[in-house]
């Protein structure tokens, strides 16, 4: 048979090109066709429930037995239930950061319950879906989660109003999960398409019958096939935290498809909160941003085959080294078993249906080196400081204000003597929360006493003796931090402080001086700008009008947001008698803080003050009535606003006045000026009742020497 000529071939082989490309193109349109037919982007409406603290174990759906869940086990029957999904932070805040961006707590920064917040340049999950035109919607329970701690970006709804809180009780840290439903669902009424988002935080006893009703609610307006549900928990039992294991990282997660894909199925792989922001995007088309360390769940949402790549899951604690000066916890979860580095590194095998492993320290140093690749070069950032006003929320939600520097102990607590310690910690801190302060500072002696290198407790001790007025000890408080760590200008800043009340004004400006040293060591600006404002009220209590003026503006250089230099020619200009020139001078303050929606002690009052002097007595009582709403332990103003009242023979306000003034200050101090002021307005008789009052309540507590 003769040979093809060279030109044949090349007709030949033209062909069969063209013809496979053709085939290729038809196959790929086809598959095309096919995965676009079989798995369109999600419309919504995408409804995320994050429970507060709940464990995977306790529920039915995961073999509980303790509780009955009816919802929860009928949305798990229509979903894919992942049985090994892990939180990254056991404290509420960091999870649910890590939960809306899609970050570690070491990346999104937020490494704490109190004195952080999430950045504006993070890109949360609401702002992701808001751009793929979806509306986005959110209500939450906790305290926590409120507008100021950042969790609301990207949300055009967000509720997180707390109820009142009851006369003389704590105020609320939580609202009742079905309250928080019943605001969602009124937004989720008002919505005229499918396309919303909708995210919901709520506590664990509410949790079922929340799932109910947005099952129900989607039910009721056809849209429940074509919606996405996910469930899941922010962490597990926050009480464990300080240790991390699976009671505090192990979280429910069941994802509910539209048309009930995947129903019923149990995932086995391990996955992790930040791999939610990867799955709705590719839920929904949308691309992922980069850097995202999560991965998107929908190949195993897709199908019984496929698998995903094993992740080291993290996970971190710093309560204990913001709150009490121990140890910070970190965790890497990797084939079943987790390396926990606190004191010591450990390791241990998380999955029973993982063979034990003979070469378990070459596991662990595996695990070791990528946890060192994770840390390595990473800072924590300090906390900012609490608003007076939330302090006791924060304390019923279980955090105290500490030290703004984390510094490794001597000797370091091991696990259990840390969780011990937690537990004191946490004790104390409930009693600051219920303002029985003098039984707070007795739990906090005790810790300090077991372990007196805690340099945070002994300062938290020392901040509460001059909340309640003991100035004294407080100072000795203080200095005693002092010496466990020298360096730190918050202890000498909080030093200085104390000793102005005292009306120690060269050991205030010692100290005073001392912390603008340290600070500007330390190269921390809020840490600066803290030391210059103490440096400004010592000088103006020692009438050093170019002292203060100096240090104000060096606070408002390191941080632009305080505006001390107005506040200073305010004080001098009242101190002169020239009350306009003072009230302008405050008003540019107050401008000030609020387009940075800051706040600046007494400058409310002040501001009051130099309206009195103007006798605009209204303007005069809301300003000091705002004083108190940012700094509900200012007595200053108190007394302030009892003298306007007088002015005015207001005598119903006078007594009500005072009787807030009790309220707010439930301590020797606090009982000392009421009976101050009742002398003041003639009231000698109530002046003596409450002296005797105080003498019961207070007995022992040095403060009642200033009683008479």
């Amino acid at each position: 048979m003769p040979n093809p000529t060279p030109a044949a071939r090349r007709r030949w082989k033209a062909t069969l090109i063209i013809a496979l490309s053709f085939v290729a193109v038809a196959a790929a349109a086809g598959i095309g066709w096919w995965y676009a037919r079989e798995s369109p982007p999600h419309q919504g409406p995408i409804v995320l429930i994050s429970v507060d603290a709940m464990q995977a174990r306790r529920l039915p759906a995961y073999g509980g037995t303790a509780i009955t869940t009816p919802a929860i086990d009928a949305l798990a029957a229509d979903g894919v239930l992942f049985t090994r999904a892990y939180a990254h932070s056991p404290q509420t805040l960091p999870a649910h950061v890590s939960l809306l961006t899609g970050q570690l707590p070491l990346e999104h920064g937020v490494r704490d319950d109190g004195g952080y917040v999430l950045r504006e340049e993070a890109r949360t999950m609401a702002e992701q879906l808001r751009s793929r035109g979806f509306t986005t919607g959110a209500a939450v329970s906790s305290f926590l989660l409120r507008r100021a701690s950042g969790a609301a970006q990207g949300f055009s709804f967000y509720d997180a109003a707390l109820p009142d809180a009851a006369p003389g009780a704590p105020p609320p840290v939580e609202r009742d999960g079905l309250q928080t439903y019943a605001i969602a669902e009124q937004w989720m009424q008002r919505q005229d398409g499918q396309r919303y988002f909708l995210f919901l935080e709520v506590d664990d006893g509410a949790a079922d019958t929340v799932v109910a009703r947005v099952v129900q609610h989607l039910k009721d307006k056809d849209l429940y096939d074509g919606a996405t549900i996910i469930l899941t928990a922010a962490h597990g039992d926050p009480e464990t935290g300080i240790w991390l294991d699976d009671r505090s990282l192990a979280i429910p997660l069941i994802v509910k498809q539209p048309d009930a894909e995947g129903a019923g199925r149990s995932v086995e792989i391990p996955v992790q909160q930040i791999d939610l922001l990867p799955t709705l995007l590719d839920l929904v088309r949308a691309p992922s941003p980069g850097g995202l360390r999560g991965r998107s769940l929908r190949p195993i949402l897709d199908s019984d085959n496929a698998s995903l790549t094993a992740q080291p899951i993290y996970a971190e604690s710093l309560e204990a080294a913001w709150r009490f000066g121990g140890t910070p916890v970190y965790a890497l979860t990797l084939d079943g078993y987790r390396l926990t580095r606190g004191a010591f590194d450990t390791i241990a095998r998380v999955d029973a249906t993982v063979p034990a492993d003979p070469a378990e320290q070459a596991r662990g140093d595996r695990l070791r080196a990528a946890l060192d690749r994770l840390l390595s070069g990473r800072t924590i950032p300090p906390p900012g400081a609490v608003a007076q006003a939330d302090e006791t929320a924060y304390a019923a939600a279980g955090y105290l204000p500490g030290l703004r520097t984390v510094q490794p102990l001597a000797a370091p607590a091991d696990a259990d003597e840390q969780a011990a310690i937690a537990d004191a910690h946490r004790a104390a801190v409930r009693l600051v929360a219920a303002r029985q302060y003098g039984p707070a500072i007795a739990a906090l002696k005790n810790l300090a006493r077991r372990r007196p290198d805690l340099a945070p407790v002994q300062f938290q001790i020392a901040s509460l003796l001059a909340r309640t007025g003991r100035v004294m000890e407080a100072i000795a408080g203080f200095v005693s931090a002092a010496m466990l760590r020298p360096e730190d200008p918050g202890i000498a800043t909080a030093l200085a402080s104390t000793q102005l009340r005292a009306r120690q004004l060269v050991e205030a400006k010692a100290a005073a001086d001392q912390a603008v040293t340290l600070a500007e060591a330390a190269a921390v600006p809020a840490a600066i700008a803290d030391a210059h404002e103490v440096s400004v009220r010592v000088a103006l209590a020692g009438m050093d009008a170019e002292s203060a003026a100096l240090h104000a503006a060096a606070a408002q250089k390191a941080d632009p947001a305080r505006p001390l230099p107005a506040f200073v020619r305010g004080r001098l200009a009242f101190d002169e008698g020239k009350h306009e020139e003072a009230l302008t001078a405050f008003q540019e303050a107050a401008r000030i803080l609020r387009d940075n929606n800051r706040e600046l002690v007494d400058l409310h009052v002040s501001l009051g003050d130099a309206l009195a002097g103007l006798d605009r007595y209204p303007d005069a009582e809301a300003e000091f009535k705002e004083e108190l709403r940012a700094f509900p332990d200012n007595i200053r103003a108190y007394a302030s606003l009892t003298t306007l009242y007088r002015a005015q023979n207001r005598d119903e306000a006078v007594a009500q006045t005072i009787e807030e003034l009790l309220a707010a200050a439930l301590t020797a101090e606090g009982y000392t000026m009421a009976a101050r002021l009742w002398t003041i307005v003639g009231e000698r008789a109530k002046a003596d009742a409450l002296r005797a009052d105080a003498r019961r309540r207070f007995r022992g507590d040095p403060s009642l020497a200033n009683l008479n």
